[in-house]
């Protein structure tokens, strides 16, 4: 009987620590760094697949090359082959902010810097960025709102 009963009640516990499908833990701040470098990683890839698919369909994005958001893949798939015939190296984000809007949502922003191809030149360029990542019903994770900009010249200089 006692056998019995200690069999029931951890069959209780188990399953009341089982989570159901589609429920996940909080994400952390260190999972939000983690999840943003990985998406990061693809940029300099030269794979415009690779780059589009870290983007949610209907994500709202604000290229520094042109004045009007998008919500059109094909246009944005424009955007990210425009980047990648740069050939981007040496990608970082050297004052990355993460803030936490919830366990299934996420902002990283900060200062993204990379190299480009520009004739035989590599030059530096930098941009602000602002991603929202939201945590999609497969589990994975998806940047929803992108905002990039160039950083304003310092007052006085060209």
């Amino acid at each position: 009987m006692r056998i019995a009963l200690a069999s029931i009640a951890t069959l209780v516990l188990l399953t009341s620590c089982v989570k159901k499908p589609g429920e996940h833990a909080p994400v952390t701040e260190a999972e939000a760094t983690a999840i943003a470098e990985k998406a990061e990683a693809s940029f300099t890839t030269g794979n415009v697949d690779a780059i589009m698919a870290q983007y949610a369909n209907g994500a709202v994005m604000i290229d520094a090359s042109d004045p009007t958001p998008s919500t059109d893949r094909k246009v944005q798939t424009g955007w990210a082959k425009a980047f990648v015939s740069m050939k981007p190296a040496d990608y970082h984000v050297p004052d990355r902010h993460i803030q936490l809007l919830g366990p299934d949502a996420f902002i990283s922003s900060g200062t993204e810097v990379a190299t480009i191809e520009a004739g035989a030149a590599r030059p530096t360029i930098s941009a602000r960025f602002t991603d929202v990542f939201q945590r999609q019903r497969d589990g994975g994770w998806k940047i929803v709102h992108e905002h990039v900009s160039m950083p304003p010249t310092a007052a006085g200089k060209p």
